[in-house]
């Protein structure tokens, strides 16, 4: 069910949060008895038991309420879920069983998110002329973290906060200050790939393909510390960890008492039950995407944050990048991470970020120009219906990369799961609520919801994925989405 890795000193406060926010308010509600709990075992497994009861479908003769048995194994290798009690041919039986799985899982991604936040990451590239991401004193770090925000989710961010800088600029230009945006705007998009590139330290190629993800499980408080000392604790630990690690001794013992030993010593409690190491090579999965959509190989960056992402951006074929966040090379699987990667390569494929800097040029121009009277009459309510078609195009862009990355690498169910993983939570609650559904179309966000993806994909995988037309094809399935949402249908 999860089956991410969970650090030895996470495991208790998973069962923990379950317990207290999951569990012991269903007790409380009546909706499980016959609550238990066994562990921790020998290899620090925990073992919750609880039965539960759902009410029966009224076209199904059964009796009123029936009883489903639940056992939740929680240890190091993630969470597992059984079930007794349930006949999968019965309908009742199997929503009732979907919906327990779906409920648990969420809150332990929920924890497991919380937990990773407050991690340290330090990200490593193995090779001959090694560089490393560590975490940054709040002092010197703004500008990357203002690059990472913009720039590592979709290029429509950007050209939004180029419309809202155009307010500013009016009020001190007037109307060249509109030309002064779009000179901007041309200016970042024609090296937006060495933004992204400059985002990160860690930049893996032919020559140095792996990288390491060093993940410290720690607390706020050790974050505030590290925030409030700065670089006068951050530098020695970097240097020391540089030397410390070593191509072909990462992943032994040796090594993790070796990075637990100089934390320790760098005031930064830990123990080795705290300490992941994760390895990847992801140059030859970005590589044999690209020889796949005949385009060239573009720079990567691995940002260090624990966010499962990915995104590209560039003006052209070969002045692409893409970035991948260390949360990726955490949670995802070659397979999972190589169809996010075709996403990525099909917003190259398809220009995308020409195609929206051409968008919101329209917006810029169009509005003192072409349709002034709309304009004046819509008065500042003409930003949110501008704002919104931005997003729309956004949309259809995020749906088509879907596609694309499905038609060319032949993997609509893979990058399902992989989208699944990345975002659950908000499957879950669109899953559940038409309401949210609906909210999530209507956000101002380039991407459509979770769910919708996922079901179309799903689709896709069970007719074969052949699609003639990417961008027709996802311009007409986002409106049958939307609509289908509002009818509850979708």
């Amino acid at each position: 069910m999860v089956r991410e890795k969970i650090p030895g000193s996470a495991v208790d406060g998973l069962v923990e949060f379950l317990e207290k926010y999951y569990l012991t308010p269903a007790l409380h509600a009546s909706r499980i008895d016959s609550y238990s709990k066994r562990g921790p075992g020998a290899e620090r497994n925990f073992e919750l038991s609880w039965r539960t009861g759902a009410p029966a479908a009224a076209s199904v003769p059964r009796p009123q309420q029936f009883s489903i048995s639940v056992r939740l194994t929680i240890g190091l290798d993630g969470v597992a879920i059984d079930f007794g009690g349930v006949n999968p041919a019965t309908p009742p039986d199997e929503e009732a069983r979907r919906r327990i799985g779906d409920e648990v899982e969420l809150f332990a991604t929920t924890f497991l998110a919380r937990a990773k936040k407050t991690s340290l990451y330090f990200v490593f590239s193995l090779g001959e002329e090694k560089s490393m991401e560590a975490p940054e004193a709040a002092r010197g770090s703004m500008s990357r973290e203002v690059r990472k925000r913009i720039f590592a989710g979709n290029t429509a961010n950007l050209f939004l906060v180029m419309m809202l800088l155009n307010f500013v600029l009016f009020i001190f230009l007037g109307s060249y200050a509109i030309l002064a945006i779009v000179g901007a705007q041309a200016l970042l998009l024609f090296y937006s790939d060495r933004l992204v590139l400059g985002s990160g330290n860690v930049r893996p190629d032919k020559d140095r393909p792996e990288v390491a993800v060093v993940r410290v499980t720690s607390t706020p408080e050790v974050g505030e510390i590290l925030a409030k000392t700065g670089e006068g604790l951050l530098s020695p630990i970097r240097g020391e960890l540089g030397r410390a690690i070593s191509e072909r001794t990462i992943q032994t013992p040796e090594t993790k008492s070796k990075i637990h030993d100089i934390l320790v010593r760098n005031r930064v409690p830990c123990s080795l039950d705290d300490i992941e190491i994760t390895v990847r090579s992801p140059y030859p999965i970005v590589r044999a995407a690209a020889e796949k959509f005949h385009l060239p190989v573009p720079k990567i960056s691995i940002l260090n944050t624990p966010l499962d992402n990915a995104a590209a951006t560039g003006i052209s074929y070969g002045r692409s990048s893409i970035s991948i966040t260390a949360g990726a090379l955490e949670d995802l699987d070659d397979d999972q991470l190589t169809s996010v990667i075709g996403h990525e390569l099909g917003h190259v494929k398809g220009r995308d970020p020409l195609v929206l800097f051409f968008a919101t040029m329209a917006i810029y121009l169009g509005g003192p120009y072409l349709w002034a009277p709309l304009v004046l009459r819509l008065g500042f309510f003409y930003y949110f219906v501008a704002f919104g078609l931005v997003y729309t195009v956004g949309k259809f862009l995020e749906t088509r990369a879907d596609t694309q990355s499905m038609v060319v690498l032949g993997n609509p169910s893979v990058l399902a799961s992989a989208l699944t993983n990345i975002g659950f939570r908000q499957l879950y609650f669109e899953r559940y609520s038409r309401r949210y559904r609906i909210l999530d179309w209507l956000r101002f966000d380039p991407h459509p919801p979770i769910y919708f993806r996922v079901g179309r994909l799903s689709r896709f995988a069970s007719k074969g994925g052949q699609v003639k037309h990417a961008l027709l094809v996802s311009i007409r399935d986002c409106v049958a989405g939307f609509f289908g949402a509002l009818i509850g249908m979708g």
